[in-house]
């Protein structure tokens, strides 16, 4: 019986790991020819711009899927660290959700309040808002991703994943990576459920595809890769 036990949830495991969360189409690659060293995308809310850096954040430009334009945007590395897009408007301010430390800083009506949901002595980092302004997701480091309410209560755990990126309100995209603590081995895109039952490959370990952003409304998702070249696919949620 312990051993049937173990086999159905290995099974149940595999599964969920290959769940079709959303119909995707294969990836494209961005700016092909014409850039290298592209990396640290940031889709605009209606996937119609997507601001990439160099690796070092400096050389802040932007790309109009529209126009097929690609402009310079004069800006210190750290506020191309920073930057964001605010609907479709492009933005350098501090933004509403941000992390210090292993603390989560969120500011409603003008209002700045500290959280500690989870004990982390490494620290947070990656907060970002969910679309609809209603929940938050950052990563503790050794902890994994924390997904919390605007007053900080623990909502889901998803995983041990970096990255992470709304697509919507209800799924995340998110990088999945090993590595040494030095040096990366494997890396890939998933989708998956704010819990994190559910996931879905976008891409393969092996692709070192990373640092993904989404945009629900334009169902598309770009990242970059170890080598600094930009890739969009598109994601249809089922």
């Amino acid at each position: 019986m312990k051993k049937l036990t173990m086999l159905m949830a290995c099974t149940a495991s595999v599964v969920a790991m290959n769940a079709q969360i959303a119909e995707v189409s294969a990836p494209r690659p961005l700016l092909s020819g014409k850039y290298s060293q592209m990396y640290n995308p940031v889709l605009s809310e209606d996937g119609s711009r997507v601001m990439f850096t160099s690796d070092d954040f400096s050389d802040l430009r932007m790309y109009d899927f529209k126009d097929n334009v690609t402009v310079k945007l004069e800006a210190t590395r750290e506020q191309a660290f920073k930057a964001r897009f605010v609907g479709n408007e492009t933005s350098f301010d501090t933004p509403k959700v941000r992390t210090e430390g292993s603390e989560l800083i969120i500011t409603r009506n003008g209002v700045e309040k500290r959280y500690t949901p989870v004990e982390c002595t490494a620290g947070y980092c990656w907060a970002s808002m969910s679309p609809d302004g209603k929940k938050v997701v950052f990563l503790a480091a050794g902890k994994g991703l924390v997904v919390t309410d605007m007053e900080g209560r623990v909502i889901a755990r998803p995983g041990n994943y970096e990255s992470p990126a709304w697509f919507g309100n209800d799924h995340l995209v998110v990088q999945n990576a090993t590595d040494d603590g030095h040096q990366l081995h494997s890396s890939q895109i998933l989708l998956l459920s704010l819990d994190g039952s559910e996931k879905q490959e976008l891409t393969k370990p092996e692709s070192m595809t990373m640092t993904p952003t989404a945009s629900i409304k334009a169902g598309k998702v770009v990242y970059s890769t170890i080598t600094g070249r930009l890739y969009e696919m598109d994601v249809k949620l089922k």
